[in-house]
């Protein structure tokens, strides 16, 4: 299976169909997502007036292991959703507790 796959501190916690197709009014709420954060976000308590594609999917991450914590289906899908169809090469999310609060790394497949 064409998996991503969710890493929270070296360990997979969750993994995603990567060939999953939405239907239109799945991809209507991913551009709803992306309305909503050009508001701006709050990244580690620190507000973002006009995040970019990074700090977009900073933020969907981290939303997405709150959703894994409190076993939140909806934002499990629709953060997973997100992230592949926003970045589709993407094939890992790791996750991991650091000195300064939370670091987020983004693997996508090489393109060798």
């Amino acid at each position: 299976m064409n998996t991503l796959s969710i890493f929270v501190n070296n360990e997979v916690v969750f993994e995603f169909n990567r060939d999953i197709q939405l239907e239109e009014q799945q991809l209507a709420f991913l551009d709803k997502m992306d309305t909503d954060m050009s508001k701006g976000i709050k990244i580690q308590g620190e507000l973002v007036e006009n995040p970019d594609e990074q700090q977009r999917f900073t933020f969907v991450a981290m939303n997405l292991v709150k959703g894994l914590q409190q076993d939140n289906e909806a934002v499990i899908s629709s953060s997973c959703a997100y992230l592949i169809y926003r970045r589709p090469g993407l094939i890992e999310v790791h996750v991991n507790d650091s000195e300064k609060g939370v670091a987020i790394e983004f693997n996508d497949e090489s393109l060798n």
